[in-house]
């Protein structure tokens, strides 16, 4: 199923910022910030020059290319917007300049699977070179996100940023054009695959993908990991859900730890929130870290920001939630930790720590960075043009800037709320 975030258009309150009421119900709390932005957007006196973005041309290029040629046959098939996975048949593929030899191409996906633009997994016989900004790193699999679903090409990449700021995202990722039989594919991003970072680059024993429902969806181990270990590692997995009837508390609180991270996959909560991420339950890693014995995570997918209500959990548990920093209970450990009263105040203290990491100069950074390096592929026509074939259709560089200054204000915003909020439930 897609779904799209929505916007908001209404007209200046009357209220001021300190009308504001601390005990807002959670939709609401959405809705208020929401309106403010606006409010703030045309208030000078709110903000400082330093505190304003500057996107313009800073002369950057595009960064990596990415060409192969196949039948017709076979593109035909790979434009088809028929939800199904197909194998690739490449019969020349060409990386930076490189020519290099293709073990497997194939097209991957759920929802974008259904779109003319696809995204694909590679697998190479020797390593790829791909850039971004001074980093030049060597790929022999990896994954092309085709960012249809990806508003502006942009929110992925945004919130990559401000969790490699956060010290809790560490995938290499960068913008790429993609051509097939010498025809533009339009913007992609390449990005490490999240197994191979942890298995081949943090030498973890074991990654598990969670699904719903605190499944198991997917699960990869290294190669060099005896069963025994796999199964305590799995084993693991299960032990924190199962915990979580049996204790409270501080006693949760250092059980849990026993197993994972839970400072950590407490940020990623807290940034979740404070980007509004519409579907993050099922979009995570859990993964060994060797130096710990425990899980630690990897965040995926990052397409559906600044939604006004998650697209996921159920209604009237989000609505019970009241004036709590938290955005969705779709996850059992997820709802313990906001029900939790212990749990919930060692989250804000994960929250209030992630808006100090994310400071104005960071997120300004951030955005900026961001508009630069689209801006070389927003400036030829016929790579912005494939914008028709994606769920945001008629892309274009005015488009591009006036949403960028639109969520940067609404970060800016929501920080400062934020970080006004926590001191006063701290007081």
């Amino acid at each position: 199923m897609i779904f799209q975030s929505l916007d908001f258009k209404i007209k200046e309150p009357k209220l001021s910022r300190t009308e504001m009421n601390l005990n807002l119900k959670f939709t609401f709390l959405i809705f208020l910030l929401s309106v403010l932005v606006i409010f703030n957007s045309n208030s000078q006196s709110e903000s400082s020059i330093d505190d304003k973005l500057n996107l313009t041309d800073l002369g950057k290029t595009i960064e990596n290319s990415i060409n192969f040629n196949t039948t017709n046959s076979n593109y035909e098939k790979i434009k088809a917007t028929d939800g199904q996975k197909i194998s690739v048949n490449a019969t020349t593929l060409v990386i930076n300049g490189d020519t290099l030899i293709p073990e497997e191409i194939y097209t991957r996906g759920q929802s974008t699977l259904y779109f003319r633009r696809k995204s694909y997994s590679f697998s190479l016989k020797s390593k790829a070179l791909f850039r971004h900004e001074e980093r030049i790193e060597p790929l022999k699999r990896f994954l092309v996100l085709s960012l249809a679903m990806d508003k502006n090409y942009s929110r992925n990449r945004l919130a990559f940023e401000m969790m490699e700021a956060s010290n809790f995202f560490h995938l290499f990722y960068s913008f790429c054009e993609l051509r097939i039989n010498g025809q533009s594919e339009g913007i992609c991003m390449v990005i490490e695959r999240p197994e191979d970072w942890a298995i081949k680059t943090k030498n973890s024993p074991l990654i598990i993908r969670r699904g719903y429902d605190h499944t198991i969806k997917k699960i990869k181990t290294d190669k060099r990991t005896e069963s025994d270990k796999a199964k305590m590692y799995r084993d693991y997995f299960g032990l924190i859900y199962r915990t979580l009837n049996k204790y409270e508390g501080e006693e949760l609180y250092k059980t849990i730890s026993n197993w994972m991270d839970i400072n950590v996959y407490m940020k990623w909560l807290a940034f979740n929130f404070f980007v509004r991420n519409g579907d993050y339950s099922d979009e995570v890693y859990f993964f060994i870290d060797p130096s710990t014995h425990k899980f630690s995570i990897i965040p995926w997918d990052y397409d559906d920001l600044f939604s006004v209500t998650p697209h996921e959990g159920n209604v009237k548990s989000r609505k019970s939630l009241g004036d709590k920093l938290f955005y969705s209970t779709e996850d059992l450990l997820d709802k313990k930790i906001v029900n939790d009263p212990y749990l919930y105040k060692i989250y804000l203290n994960q929250f209030e720590e992630l808006m100090n990491q994310l400071s104005t100069d960071v997120l300004k950074r951030v955005f900026e960075n961001t508009y630069a390096e689209l801006y070389p592929y927003y400036s030829h026509t016929d790579i912005i043009s494939k914008s028709s074939y994606d769920l945001y259709k008629g892309d274009n560089l005015i488009n591009l800037k006036s949403d960028i200054l639109s969520v940067y204000d609404q970060l800016i915003l929501y920080r400062n709320y934020f970080l006004e909020y926590m001191g006063n439930k701290n007081k």
